[in-house]
C-alpha cells in the first residue's frame, strides 16, 4: 500500500515537472502580448499628443494678412496667410520654420478642372521647372483629395509644420497629411512669389495693406453643414460589398434540364386574336406621355439648380446666399461632374507650355508714356483661350486695374504677341485657358 502511494506520488511529480516548461512557454506569451498592448498604446498617445501639439500651434498663429482673389467681375474666394509672427517680407515669410497656414472661403462655385488649373497655372509661372517636377505628384494629390469640387461656402486649408510638413483639410476634415513641406513652398509662391494675382493681393497678404472686406468674409461667411458632412464621408471606410453564389454547373445543367422538362408538359396556351390597332394607340400614346414626363424631369431640376447658383459675386456676401440644395445634388449639378484624371505627364506639359505663353505676352508689353508721366501703376490680369494650333481665339480683361490706359496697353499686348506655339499633345485638348497677370509697375 505504501509503495503504491509512493508510486502514484513520483508519477504526480514528474507530470508537474513536465508541465513548468508548457506554463513558462505561456506566460512568456502572456508577457509579450501585454508589453505589446502597453506599446500599441503609448504609441497611441504619442500621436494623439503630436496632433494635439499640431492643432494647438496651429491655433496660436496670427493672421497675417488677407484678400480677396477676383474674377471676371465676381469675387472667386477670400484667402489669408496665418503665421507665428508678423512678417511682411516675401523671403523670410518662406524661410521661417514655423507653423504655417493658408486659407481659403470659397465664393463661388467651381469646377474640378477650373480649380486644377487655377493652381497649377499659378505655381507653374512661380516655381521653377526642377521645383515643380519634384513635387508634381504630391500637388496632384493635394488637388485630388477632395472628391467634389469646391462650392459656395466651402472652407480650405493648407498646413505647413516642421514635423508634419504639408498637409490639408476640407471643411473640417483632413484629407491629405504627411506631403513634403517644399508642397506648401509652392501654394504659398502662388500668392506672395514674383508673379501673384495682383501686386494689391500680394500686398494684402503680406499685411502692407489692410482689406477689411476680405477679413469680414472669412469670419461670417459659414459652410453647408450638409457639405461639412460630405467631406466627413470621405474619410469612412467604403462599404462592404456583397458578392453574390455562383452556383456550380453541375447544379445549374440539372436545373436547366428540370425546367425544360417542366415546359414540355405544360399545355399549349390558345391563340388569342389581337385586338384592332385602334384600340392600342392609347396605351402607346400614355407609355410616350410617360416618357416625356420622365425624361423632362432632369431638366426641371437642372433650371432649379441653376437658379441656385449665385448670379453675381459681391462683397455682401451672406449665409443666406448658400445653395438650399443637398450636398449630393449641389455636386452633381455644378461639376456635371467633370470625373477629371489628373496625370504627371498633363502637369507637367502645363507646367511648360503656361510659361512660354506668358513670357511671350511679357515681351510685347508697352508702358504707355502717358500712365508714366501721371505715375499709373496696377495689374491687369488677362483670360485667354488657344486653340490647338496656337492661334488666340479670345482675350478678356478678367480683373482691371484702375486705370483704363493700362487695360487697353495689356489687350494689345497679348494681341500683339498672337499665335503661340501649339499645345502639347500631353494637354488632351483642344482650347488651353490661361490667366496671365501683367503688372505695370514704376522704378
Amino acid at each position: 500500500m505504501h509503495s503504491q502511494d509512493s508510486s502514484t506520488g513520483q508519477v504526480a511529480i514528474a507530470q508537474l515537472k513536465s508541465n513548468q516548461p508548457h506554463k513558462w512557454f505561456m506566460r512568456s506569451i502572456l508577457q509579450r502580448t501585454r508589453a505589446l498592448k502597453c506599446l500599441l498604446r503609448g504609441m497611441q498617445i504619442i500621436t494623439a499628443l503630436s496632433l494635439g501639439s499640431v492643432a494647438a500651434a496651429q491655433s496660436d498663429l496670427v493672421m497675417n494678412g488677407s484678400s480677396v482673389y477676383s474674377d471676371l467681375g465676381k469675387d472667386q474666394f477670400a484667402a489669408a496667410l496665418y503665421l507665428e509672427t508678423l512678417q511682411k517680407n516675401p523671403s523670410i515669410v518662406h524661410s521661417m520654420q514655423g507653423q504655417k497656414r493658408l486659407e481659403v472661403r470659397v465664393l463661388n462655385n467651381y469646377s474640378k478642372r477650373r480649380w486644377f488649373n487655377l493652381w497649377m497655372q499659378s505655381i507653374s509661372i512661380n516655381n521653377s521647372r526642377e521645383t515643380f517636377s519634384k513635387s508634381a505628384q504630391d500637388l496632384i494629390t493635394l488637388m485630388q483629395a477632395a472628391k467634389s469640387a469646391p462650392q459656395k461656402g466651402d472652407f480650405i486649408e493648407y498646413l505647413s509644420s516642421p514635423d508634419q510638413g504639408t498637409s490639408m483639410r476640407f471643411n473640417g476634415t483632413e484629407l491629405v497629411a504627411d506631403l513634403p513641406a517644399e508642397v506648401f513652398g509652392l501654394l504659398l509662391n502662388t500668392w506672395i512669389g514674383a508673379i501673384p494675382p495682383t501686386t494689391s493681393f500680394k500686398d494684402e497678404i503680406l499685411g502692407k495693406e489692410h482689406n477689411p472686406a476680405a477679413v469680414e468674409l472669412l469670419e461670417t461667411v459659414v459652410t453647408d453643414p450638409q457639405r461639412v458632412t460630405l467631406a466627413a464621408s470621405w474619410t469612412l471606410p467604403p462599404e462592404p460589398v456583397v458578392v453574390a453564389k455562383v452556383k456550380p454547373k453541375a447544379a445549374i445543367e440539372k436545373n436547366l434540364k428540370a425546367k425544360a422538362k417542366a415546359k414540355a408538359t405544360v399545355p399549349a396556351k390558345p391563340k388569342v386574336t389581337p385586338a384592332p390597332l385602334e384600340n392600342k394607340l392609347p396605351e402607346a400614346a400614355t407609355a410616350v406621355a410617360a416618357i416625356a414626363a420622365v425624361t423632362t424631369k432632369p431638366a426641371v431640376a437642372k433650371q432649379q439648380s441653376a437658379a441656385a447658383k449665385p448670379t453675381a459675386a459681391s462683397d455682401n456676401f451672406k449665409n443666406s446666399d448658400l445653395p438650399k440644395t443637398t450636398a449630393e445634388a449641389t455636386v452633381a449639378s455644378n461639376d456635371a461632374e467633370d470625373e477629371v484624371d489628373f496625370s504627371i505627364t498633363e502637369a507637367l506639359a502645363m507646367r511648360d507650355y503656361t510659361p512660354l505663353v506668358v513670357q511671350q505676352i511679357y515681351k510685347k508689353i508697352s508702358y504707355p508714356s502717358r500712365a508714366i508721366d501721371r505715375g499709373y501703376e496696377g495689374t491687369v490680369r488677362m483670360a485667354i483661350v488657344v486653340s490647338k494650333s496656337g492661334v488666340l481665339e479670345n482675350v478678356t480683361v478678367a480683373q482691371e486695374s484702375k486705370h483704363s490706359i493700362l487695360n487697353k496697353a495689356a489687350i494689345k499686348a497679348t494681341e500683339r504677341a498672337a499665335p503661340f506655339p501649339e499645345l502639347p499633345a500631353a494637354l488632351n485638348t483642344d482650347h488651353f485657358e490661361i490667366t496671365v497677370p501683367i503688372t505695370f509697375k514704376l522704378k
